[in-house]
């Protein structure tokens, strides 16, 4: 199921004293500790941190907060209290509460998309039970469905440029003379781009089946930050999701030989080198004669849940494995908070939550457990290795963010 990622988000400016309450558990993360997507007492006791210095500060600054309660309010009405910022303020804010908000403003806001390349394998084998026509047909129905939630871009390997002179020594008995291209591009055939789904499907018929299987080389092009510009440049997730039906046989040299191309310790390097730059890789097998070994070096260095190579037989199996990759990346682990400036705001008293269970900071993912900032701006929210889990796995109904402006005012910011 396609999912919908824009969001409104509200602006709640709540008179309350933050007064180190960010400090708690978001100035930074020792490590020893990982978030729970059901553990939700860390946000609750910063809120007892917010209520509690809120009422220690109540005498200072009643001359510029408008209507705050007084300090002999009921005992009773602190504890009935203590989830006002984060219940009644966000989803009824005409409600009485105890805090009291000065104004509200409302706008829109969009996760930042995930960008996927998908790598085609267009070698001769790919003649073979029709698996470049399931192929493209499954292609086609990901970038149909998805277009507006994932940036697409589309590749191929080989790309049927003249070769050296034929080795016939490493002829195919099948058919593929040593002459057999194992030539790669110098340009991704389409970068990535939101709504490219006619352009891809447009490119899909200007090709056929013929050639080598330079795997290894098609995957070293994307290490080229100038090779698929888009793709490698800005925020969002990256992946690379390679659909192959073979073993490489061209090697580092790009010099056919079906008796032995690259090695799987050379496929999982090139793939931790993309890893090592941002860009992730998934990897689908189509049809009996993909190598496992290849593959799943593919896949164990490919940094992301998808560990082993996922396999198809046939073009339903791989429509339900492209629609599986699609729902997990779909899901981007960066936020875009909007712009704020630096004098209003402290970037070091910031609270973050999944359905109300407080996640730690984690400055550069460091301990690969809680969020961080992803650029100087403090424009973007990345949430790291387990807190993205928690978002890929489904497992998480409403993100918030919480930024201290002054000692008198929070700005809530809220993603259902």
């Amino acid at each position: 199921m396609k999912r919908q990622w824009l969001s409104t988000i509200i602006f709640l400016l709540v008179a309350a004293a933050w007064a180190g309450c960010g400090n708690n558990a978001n100035s930074g993360n020792d490590g020893d500790s990982s978030f729970d997507p059901d553990d939700s007492g860390d946000f609750d006791d910063s809120e007892d941190d917010v209520d509690s210095e809120k009422g220690d500060d109540d005498d200072d600054d009643d001359d510029d907060v408008t209507e705050m309660p007084s300090d002999d309010d009921d005992d009773d009405d602190d504890d009935d209290d203590d989830d006002d910022v984060k219940d009644s303020e966000l989803e009824d804010s005409d409600e009485d509460s105890e805090i009291e908000i000065c104004e509200k403003l409302s706008t829109e806001i969009e996760r930042v998309a995930s960008k996927v390349m998908l790598l085609e394998d267009k070698s001769q084998s790919m003649n073979e039970d029709n698996k470049w026509t399931l192929a493209l047909g499954a292609i086609d129905e990901m970038v149909t469905a998805y277009e507006n939630d994932i940036l697409f871009g589309f590749d191929l390997f080989a790309r049927g440029a003249e070769v050296a002179e034929p080795d016939t020594e490493n002829t195919w008995p099948g058919g593929i003379g040593g002459g057999a291209s194992c030539a790669v591009g110098d340009a991704v055939i389409h970068d990535v781009a939101v709504g490219n789904a006619d352009t891809i499907k447009n490119e899909l018929g200007n090709w056929a089946p013929a050639d080598a299987t330079p795997l290894l080389l098609g995957m070293q092009n994307f290490l080229d930050p100038s090779y698929a510009p888009l793709f490698m440049e800005g925020d969002g997730d990256r992946y690379l999701v390679v659909i192959s039906d073979g073993r490489d046989s061209c090697g580092a040299n790009g010099q056919f030989d079906q008796r032995g191309g690259a090695t799987a310790a050379e496929l999982a390097d090139v793939t931790q080198s993309l890893a090592d730059i941002g860009v992730q890789t998934i990897v689908i097998g189509f049809g009996e004669g993909a190598d496992p070994d290849q593959l799943n070096a593919i896949a164990g260095a490919g940094g992301t849940m998808f560990t082993e190579y996922l396999q198809a037989n046939d073009g339903e199996e791989l429509k339900a494995a492209l629609s599986e990759i699609a729902e997990k990346v779909v899901a981007s682990c960066e936020f875009e908070v909007g712009s704020f400036s630096e004098e209003d705001i402290n970037f070091n008293q910031v609270m973050v939550s999944f359905d109300g269970a407080q996640v730690p900071r984690d400055d550069n993912c460091a301990a690969k457990t809680g969020w961080t900032w992803k650029d100087d701006s403090h424009t973007i929210i990345e949430f790291c290795d387990d807190a993205c889990g928690a978002l890929e796995g489904g497992f998480v109904d409403e993100v918030s963010v919480e930024l201290a402006c002054t000692e008198e005012e929070v700005i809530v910011v809220q993603v259902e």
